[in-house]
C-alpha cells in the first residue's frame, strides 16, 4: 500500500463513521430523542477527521515523511477490513461504531509514532479524540439497561 491509498482508505473510513453518526442522529430522533445531539456531535467530528486527512492528500504533507517507511509494516488489515453497514437499530449502530473507533485510535495511535513534529501531535490528538468518541458511545450503550 502506497501513502495515497492510505490517506484514500482514512478517508473512507472516517466518512464511513460519519453516515453511521447519522444514521445514529435519525434513530436517536425516533427512538431516543435525548441521544440526537450526540450522534450530531460525534458526526461532526468524524467530518473535522475526515477534513484533515483530504487536506494532507490534496496538499501532499506527508510525502516524504517517516511514514513512507512503515507503511508496509501499520498491521492496518483490522481497519481496512471494515466494510459498509446497515445496522437495524441503535445498538447495532453503536457496537459498529466501537468497533471503528477503536480501529480508528489504533491507527491514529501507530501513525502518531511514527511522524515526529507537529503532525505526530495532529494524530496523536485525534487518537484521542478516538477514544472519547468510544467512551461516550460506551456510555451511551450502558444508559439502554437503566432506562
Amino acid at each position: 500500500m502506497n501513502l495515497q491509498e492510505l490517506l484514500k482508505k482514512i478517508i473512507w473510513q472516517e466518512n464511513e463513521l460519519y453516515n453511521l453518526y447519522k444514521l445514529g442522529e435519525t434513530f436517536a430522533v425516533y427512538e431516543k430523542p435525548n441521544l440526537a445531539e450526540h450522534f450530531s456531535w460525534l458526526a461532526s467530528e468524524e467530518l473535522r477527521h475526515r477534513d484533515t486527512i483530504e487536506a494532507f492528500l490534496k496538499d501532499g504533507t506527508l510525502e516524504n515523511t517517516r511514514i513512507i517507511d512503515y507503511i508496509d509494516s501499520l498491521a492496518l488489515e483490522p481497519y481496512f477490513e471494515d466494510k459498509r453497514v446497515n445496522p437495524k437499530s441503535l445498538d447495532d449502530l453503536i457496537l459498529e461504531a466501537l468497533i471503528r473507533e477503536k480501529h480508528s485510535y489504533e491507527l491514529y495511535k501507530k501513525l502518531g509514532e511514527i511522524l515526529r513534529g507537529s503532525l505526530s501531535e495532529i494524530f496523536r490528538m485525534m487518537s484521542r479524540e478516538e477514544l472519547k468518541h468510544a467512551y461516550r458511545l460506551k456510555l451511551i450503550y450502558e444508559s439502554f439497561d437503566v432506562e
